[in-house]
């Protein structure tokens, strides 16, 4: 059994009853029209468009002025949808345009843009690899799953414990649109003592040495890495206390290969990422 899993969001609870049984699908498939579908597709899909986009001018991050017609025309936005959505309910409406870059395992990128003048938007965000997921309540779950998926390990590999009391898995932060920004909601005492709790537990396994060709262990430090990163953004973004919680946690003999490590993966996300 996977660690035990910990939503930071409500989207359980929002898409599906609580009196929801547990069905054995293993006998028939469901059709199309049946299947669960991704609540951030449905967003995209359902919402409305803008039809004269060209007639609509993007202001970047880098301060270039693009058409949009034009920025959704280019071949790295192949994939590339987008909606009009009031994200904080003050009347006026953001546009957001998602993409997926491709690849095996990544990337989905959302980008996001408020109204400032007529039929003109200046971005304000970018999530890049979140496997972002956007609930009713326009809350952004974003994922670090993605971005540590081969860390020290495979993709698939993940570190598993089949007691209760073993950690709690965490891979997400929550994010909210608030007066023109993206903002991280901080984390509260018990996220705190979560991570806490799960670093020590993950620090009393036994060490697994590293091959030198391979690299790879069986999730130990990927699920390390996950504690981390969401220490990092919910409380603050502040790399000391993050490095002081790791060494606190992590006395493995690799502990200085494995913190520069993860210190660089996250300058990687902050560059990638605008929020």
């Amino acid at each position: 059994m996977m660690a035990r899993s910990l939503s930071l969001s409500v989207f359980f609870l929002i898409f599906f009853s609580a009196s929801a049984q547990v069905v054995d699908t293993s006998g028939f498939f469901l059709k199309d029209s049946e299947a669960p579908t991704d609540p951030t597709i449905d967003f995209f899909q359902q919402g409305e468009k803008i039809k004269a986009t060209e007639k609509v001018v993007l202001l970047l991050k880098n301060k270039r002025s693009i058409k949009m017609g034009t920025f959704l025309a280019t071949a790295d936005m192949e994939h590339s949808d987008h909606v009009l959505a009031d994200l904080d309910n003050d009347g006026k409406k953001e546009l957001l345009i998602s993409n997926f870059t491709g690849g095996a395992h990544c990337c989905d990128e959302i980008y996001i843009f408020k109204n400032i003048t007529a039929n003109k938007y200046q971005q304000v965000a970018k999530l890049f690899a979140g496997q972002t997921l956007i609930t009713r309540s326009n809350e952004f779950i974003y994922s670090f799953g993605e971005h540590f998926g081969y860390f020290f390990t495979c993709y698939a590999c993940g570190y598993s414990d089949t007691s209760d009391a073993g950690p709690i898995e965490i891979r997400s932060i929550a994010l909210k649109y608030f007066k023109g920004k993206m903002v991280v909601i901080p984390g509260n005492q018990e996220l705190r003592s979560i991570i806490n709790d799960n670093l020590g537990k993950l620090g009393e396994m036994p060490y697994e040495v590293l091959e030198e060709e391979i690299e790879q262990d069986n999730g130990l430090r990927k699920e390390f890495a996950m504690n981390l990163a969401v220490f990092y953004y919910s409380f603050g973004r502040n790399l000391t206390a993050t490095q002081a919680l790791f060494s606190k946690y992590y006395k493995y003999p690799d502990a200085k290969k494995i913190w520069q490590a993860f210190a660089k993966q996250i300058q990687y996300i902050q560059k990638q990422n605008y929020f």
